[in-house]
């Protein structure tokens, strides 16, 4: 079974069908703004799934003003529903009505016999999209996507389950220093153990322990925050 991860490029069509009540940031593509001001920021699209009768359901995890935002299904009409969850990051889960290229590009995902790898993410390039299933089903995919829809690959290859979860990109090397770090006190505040403990511990170089920590940090914050 194949991947792909793709960036779907839509945000100057969606900019321009916006409802001039609530707008994207014009720097940020994640950004909220309602009525001129910055509401909420969007981290991930944790889920979507078009309806039968046409509308939209959602999940995404979101930081900001999560009161503010739950009020925009009563200013914006193609919104149904907002129901927010609390916290400092929250998930906003809505019903609404997309227009109609967002309705053609999830009746597309829909037709061909693939999955999503969730969650997806907006990129200032666009929608960062990691689709998985068989070769032809995912070229052919690509191919029928509408014109006014620019779709760049980022990577492919074979899939692994879980390949969006942080610690299923990690190798078995990088989990045992982390695993070794953590129990060592190497992250604590403040740090009780340094990359020279770790080296003596598990009988490697001080420049293995720090190639192999600075690799994994670097998976982890990617997963996270890209």
């Amino acid at each position: 079974m194949r991947y792909i991860t793709v960036v779907i490029a839509i945000e100057e069509y969606i900019r321009s069908k916006n409802d001039q009540q609530m707008q994207r940031g014009v720097n940020d593509p994640r950004e909220v703004w309602i009525d001129g001001t910055l509401v909420a920021t969007q981290e991930a699209i944790q889920y979507l799934n078009l309806l039968d009768d046409g509308t939209v359901v959602g999940v995404a995890r979101f930081r900001g003003d999560a009161d503010r935002l739950a009020t925009i299904e009563d200013e914006i009409s193609k919104i149904r529903t907002c129901t927010v969850t609390g916290g400092e990051t929250w998930l906003a889960y809505m019903r609404y009505e997309p227009d109609e290229l967002e309705t053609a590009l999830l009746e597309r995902i829909n037709t061909e016999a693939i999955s999503i790898d969730w969650p997806m993410r907006e990129t200032d390039e666009g929608l960062q999209v990691t689709l998985f299933g068989e070769d032809a089903a995912l070229q052919q995919l690509i191919a029928g996507f509408p014109d006014e829809v620019d779709v760049t690959l980022e990577r492919a290859g074979e899939y692994q389950p879980h390949m969006s979860d942080p610690a299923g990109q990690l190798t078995d090397r990088q989990k045992e220093i982390l695993r070794t770090a953590l129990a060592a006190g190497y992250y604590d505040i403040p740090r009780r153990a340094t990359q020279r403990d770790l080296a003596a511990e598990l009988g490697l170089s001080r420049g293995t322990i720090g190639d192999h920590l600075r690799r994994a940090e670097a998976k982890i914050i990617r997963s996270i925050i890209v």
